[in-house]
Order: structure tokens, then sequence, then C-alpha cells
């Protein structure tokens, strides 16, 4: 990567106070929000910032797993800024432990600079809106990202190589291998800009005690994402239950069948899905219990109601 590139991005602002290749440099005085008191930015050696993008941006994937997706990459590409930011053990474990919940989004397009965000935030020590940032973005991006490289970008370019292989051509295979090559070096800037946007929100949120509001806002959108995937993932999810009821037509009264489903459709559609999600939510925030209990008392609910027919 050019020396230049570097020296642009990863001092993200001039006011930021100059730094050794060894020291983070770290001020906090107390204040009740003028300029004068404001926490001065922790400023991240330049090699912990590489060394942190370069390992999300190559083994985001590499553990990936069906409980928390990319979670354990992402917790491993944190490591050098954690370890730089945080000089206490137990400080480490409990970020680290932060960035093992679950986490999923495009790998090329959006995580970068999601990334590129929380690291300049995670410097600050403001774990609570680096939380609510992956929480708020990662479903927005994941979108965006799948849409352009899975519906506009991949099934072109593919075609176009499968062409050239098919007559013959070398430059089939060679299309494919470039185009990957394309899109881990737009990871680069990717990263970059959400590093900058990171560090403007971390000025924003030590100054006048806005990281209450700015966490709010960012954890309201997450939630309302989130939500928005329960019709989709979980439409399967219905009953065959029906039930009789007597009808009158023209002074006749006869019986018909009806089936619940479509009677909570008419009440709340998607009622079972929603409180489906209730009951995890419930389990993992009431009770405390870890993903893979939840995981393990849906199978069985689900399971168990399937078998006597309410499933």
């Amino acid at each position: 990567m050019p020396d230049h590139l570097d020296d642009e991005v990863v001092q993200p602002a001039e006011t930021l106070p100059e730094q050794t290749d060894t020291d983070i440099k770290t001020t906090e005085q107390n204040g009740s929000g003028d300029s004068d008191d404001v926490r001065d930015l922790v400023t991240l050696d330049r090699s912990v910032v590489r060394k942190a993008m370069w390992r999300h941006l190559i083994t985001l994937q590499w553990s990936w797993n069906y409980e928390r997706m990319q979670a354990l990459g992402y917790a491993y590409s944190m490591l050098p800024v954690i370890d730089a930011v945080y000089p206490d053990k137990a400080d480490r474990i409990a970020a680290i432990k932060r960035h093992l919940v679950f986490y999923n989004t495009n790998p090329q397009i959006g995580s970068p600079a999601i990334f590129g965000a929380t690291v300049a935030l995670e410097a600050q020590k403001e774990g609570e809106v680096v939380d609510s940032i992956k929480v708020g973005l990662m479903g927005p991006l994941a979108g965006i990202g799948d849409t352009i490289q899975g519906i506009l970008y991949r099934p072109i370019v593919a075609v176009i190589a499968a062409s050239l292989a098919l007559a013959g051509s070398f430059f089939g295979p060679l299309i494919m291998f470039l185009s990957g090559i394309l899109w881990t070096l737009l990871m680069i800037p990717q990263f970059y800009f959400g590093y900058r946007q990171g560090i403007g929100v971390a000025r924003e949120v030590s100054s006048e005690g806005r990281v209450t509001r700015f966490t709010d806002l960012i954890t309201m959108m997450g939630m309302v994402v989130i939500g928005g995937f329960i019709p989709s993932i979980m439409s399967a999810v219905t009953t065959p239950l029906k039930y009789t009821q007597q009808v009158s037509n023209l002074g006749q009264v006869h019986t018909e069948t009806v089936a619940l489903q479509s009677t909570l459709d008419q009440l709340l559609p998607y009622l079972i899905p929603v409180l489906v999600v209730a009951l995890a939510y419930w389990l993992l925030r009431g009770l405390k219990l870890s993903a893979v209990w939840v995981l393990v008392i849906l199978f069985v609910v689900a399971f168990g109601l399937s078998l006597i027919g309410v499933l």
C-alpha cells in the first residue's frame, strides 16, 4: 500500500496529537460539555491500524459458523486494537467478548467500512457505540452489498467469463481471478472511509454527552432492520390447525371449516413468527441463556408442537 495513502487516511484529523510508533496518547478531563473540557481522542499507531485492517480483509470469513457467523473473525481482526487500547487483562477480555456476539454482513461491501469505524471508536473505549454501529449497519449494508455483487456484478462477469472460456480463451478464468483482486482492492478505501467517519463520530460523542442519544438512535435502527427480516426468514412458520363454525346464509345454517392461520393473518400477519422471536428474545434477555441453549429450546418446542400438529 502506498505511503501517501497511509499518511492521508490513518491520521484522520489535523487536530489529533502527534504520536510515536510505540505510544498511544490519551488524556481525559472532567467537564460538563464545554469545548475546553472535551476528552482528547486516542491516536492509534499506523502499524496497529494496518494490522487490524489486513486481518479483517483476509480472515473475516475463515471461521464462519452457523451460530455467530462472522463474529470470531471480527474479534480476531480487532485483537491488535484491543491489545493496544486496554492494558488491563480484564478489560481486554470484556472487549473480546463484546466482539464475539452475532455478526454477519457482506464481507466485501459494507464490512470493511463498519470495521474501520469500530476500530476508531474502540480506540476511544466507546464500547456501547461500537456494538450499536455493528448491529445497526450490518443489515442494511448486507442488503446493498449482496444486491451489487449477487445481482448486478457477479452474474454479468460470470457470463462473460464463461463465454470466453467456452470459446477456448484463457481470458475467461483470468477475468474471474482479476475480479476477486478488484474486490479486495476496493475493500481498502472502504476501511479507511469508515475509520475517518468513526473518528468524526468519536469526536461528536465525546463532547456534550451525546453517547446515549447516538447509541439509542443506532440501536433503534438496528432493531427495525432485524424486525423487518422476520416475515421473510420465518414466513414458513405457520399452523395447520382448523376449526369449525356455524354460518347462517339465507336462513339456512351450515357448518364450515376455517383455517386458524387465515384468522391469525387477519388479526396480525406473521403473528406466530413474531411470537417465536419474542420467545427467543425473552430467553436471551430475560433468562440470560446462551444462544446455544436458546436454539436447543426452540428446536425442542418446534419439534414437539409439530408432532401434535400445532405447527
